[in-house]
């Protein structure tokens, strides 16, 4: 994160990157080319894919989901 952003721009910048909610967190999964009926509550009790819970939902940062998709689809040598 760029060291010169004052405290409401750091704040705008990490809630952006926020996702809350099954749906908004399935929208961005598919978004990253993952079928559309993926079960995003499976996907968590698994440990599958970085989402975590604050109290009743679901909430995933985009920066981790796209670093992980990253590294699931980098060709191995």
């Amino acid at each position: 994160m760029d060291p010169n952003l004052n405290q409401h721009e750091k704040a705008d910048a990490l809630a952006g990157d926020l996702l809350v909610g099954a749906d908004a967190i399935l929208n961005y999964l598919v978004f990253l080319g993952l079928p559309e009926d993926t079960d995003v509550y499976y996907e968590r009790r698994s440990g599958r894919l970085p989402i975590g819970k604050y109290g009743a939902n679901l909430i995933a940062s985009k920066r981790r989901l796209n670093r992980h998709a990253e590294k699931i689809t980098a060709p191995t040598s």
